[in-house]
């Protein structure tokens, strides 16, 4: 390489890095701001603090920020540090200390790939289509494997592959056989058929079965996590198993790529732990499964200016990190979930549904494990809203969305292998990603409302908190005409409705006299998702509607 693309590459790099000016993100005691020289931990209280390089344990300069109160700003930052700090309230009582683990922005793309195996609903993008691949998402893994130049580490459940030579056997086999380190970790209670079909001579670890474990659940893989290049490493989760009917379908799944060297090392450390060694052979009496894991990795990332928050189970207490998602909703909630077994998740969806939220939707697979809370939600939250989805193969989803339609409250994605039950909960090795991007949660909201419209779900509008009255658009979706549908007592009120584009534009507004004759017509407008406002007196409603 010459000179002058060395530099090229090098202030990409740099650019990657510190670039993204000022990130903030909020936690029960404090708030954490990225700089681009530094990070700033802003306390709600007076408190001790130091701060660690977590590999090491050495201590990072921190200097205590005589402008703000209560601030400590970490000094000499490096890209993808893990920094642990300590600290504990000055409030005259013994020392109590609390400790938590962050991650450095990592000098990489911050890249965030989506894939889905099944039909999306593009029309409704607001700002970039998601991507099927139906039955070539196995081939999309495959040129990762393909790519991959010194490590492999793979945590997967269960597997398939037709030969050593092909699929995704083949790959791994190929990579093996070009030098890079593999390393796999598969579920001891699954028949995966592509285990024997790996090569002999790389090392593999199943998980243990006796009573004291669960399942090895992940479907992860963390690619050259300790390249010298920040822009090698990548992270593939999602809810896909690799067996022909999960990755291929007809089973629906979701896989979503990452590129971040400080992601990659927290999963390896994750791998390491259940692997029992950091070198290439596994250390079986060493090696932690299920409830025998630590809370040993860090929970909160700065990818490419995004905030991103990972967690393992069942170390990280994850059920608590769905319901803080879900309390932290503004306007909309959105689940696909294979089956949902947790009260204290049913009772938060309900409870923020109770509170006024204007949507609440979701979509479940058809199975009915014992104990599943589906027919509570559809009794509390509307069968219309809570529906089943009953068409080919499993609904094997496990994300959730937060306000995707207001971009302004920080619009969330909850996905991984984690299913909402007891047994993920406490027993099982699971992976949980929560990305704080628009863009990555519309194109997962595509997935959604296909799959909902397919399940028989009422797309919702919103309603006032203090009034039961109700609004309803149909046809819904619509080639065109428009109608309401309204509560008998504004059957006569006048009003006015404003119909938005997706980027905000107003593009009709019309008054009437009475909604009992009122509509729009869509015809003339580009296909794709329209929001509609209804103001009748002090009384606002909104919608959201597709021309297709």
């Amino acid at each position: 390489m010459n000179t002058k693309s060395t530099l090229f590459t090098l202030l990409i790099s740099l650019f990657s890095s510190l670039s993204y000016g000022q990130t903030t993100i909020r936690e029960q005691d404090y708030t954490i701001t990225y700089n681009p020289d530094h990070i700033a931990v802003t306390f709600d209280k007076n408190v001790s603090f130091e701060a660690f390089n977590t590999k090491y344990f050495t201590k990072k300069a921190v200097q205590a920020d005589r402008t703000k109160k209560y601030t400590y700003i970490i000094k000499d930052i490096q890209p993808a540090e893990f920094i642990t700090f300590q600290y504990s309230l000055k409030d005259g009582n013994a020392t109590d200390y609390r400790y938590a683990t962050l991650a450095a922005p990592s000098a990489s793309t911050g890249a965030m790939n989506v894939y889905f195996n099944h039909v999306v609903s593009t029309l409704v993008s607001q700002y970039q289509p998601a991507q099927n691949l139906g039955n070539t998402l196995d081939d999309m893994l495959i040129s990762y494997i393909n790519a991959t130049q010194s490590t492999l580490d793979i945590a997967i459940y269960n597997s398939y592959s037709p030969s050593s030579t092909t699929g995704i056997a083949g790959a791994i086999n190929n990579a093996f056989n070009r030098g890079v380190t593999v390393r796999v970790i598969y579920d001891g209670s699954t028949g995966s058929q592509m285990i024997p079909l790996l090569n002999a001579s790389i090392p593999k670890l199943a998980s243990p079965t006796s009573s004291d474990y669960g399942i090895m659940h992940n479907k992860f893989v963390v690619f050259d996590a300790d390249s010298s290049d920040p822009n090698r490493p990548w992270v593939w989760s999602g809810s896909t198993n690799w067996t022909a009917v999960q990755i291929d379908g007809p089973d629906k799944n979701n896989a979503i790529a990452i590129q971040d060297q400080a992601l990659a090392q927290a999963y390896k450390i994750e791998f390491e732990e259940m692997w029992g060694s950091s070198g290439v052979n596994p250390n079986p009496s060493a090696s932690k499964f299920g409830p025998y894991k630590t809370n040993n990795t860090p929970h909160i990332f700065n990818i490419a200016g995004k905030v991103v928050k990972n967690y393992f189970s069942p170390s990280d207490a994850v059920t608590s990190q769905i319901i803080n998602v879900i309390n932290s909703a503004d306007s909309d909630i959105e689940v696909a979930t294979m089956l949902i077994t947790r009260d204290d998740i049913r009772d938060a969806l309900i409870n923020k549904y109770n509170s006024g939220l204007a949507t609440v939707q979701g979509v479940f697979d058809t199975q009915n494990p014992s104990g599943n809370d589906i027919p509570a939600l559809k009794s509390a939250i509307g069968a219309n809203k809570m529906v089943q989805y009953g068409g080919a193969g499993i609904m094997h989803h496990k994300f959730m969305l937060v306000d995707n339609f207001n971009a302004a409250s920080d619009p969330i994605l909850l996905t991984g292998s984690h299913n909402w039950s007891t047994s993920a909960e406490t027993r099982n090795d699971e992976n949980t990603l929560l990305i704080h991007d628009k863009t990555v949660v519309d194109q997962y909201y595509q997935a959604f409302h296909y799959l909902y419209l397919e399940a028989g779900g009422t797309l919702a509008i919103a309603e006032n908190t203090s009034n039961a009255k109700k609004v309803l658009l149909y046809p819904n979706p619509t080639d065109g005409p428009v109608y309401f549908k309204v509560d008998g007592t504004l059957l006569n009120a006048q009003g006015n409705i404003s119909v938005f584009n997706v980027v905000g534009n107003k593009i009709m507004e019309r008054s009437f006299n009475n909604m009992r004759n009122s509509s729009i017509d869509l015809s003339n407008y580009p296909k794709g998702l329209y929001f509609v406002k209804i103001t009748v007196g002090d009384l606002k409603y909104q919608a959201k509607v597709i021309r297709q």
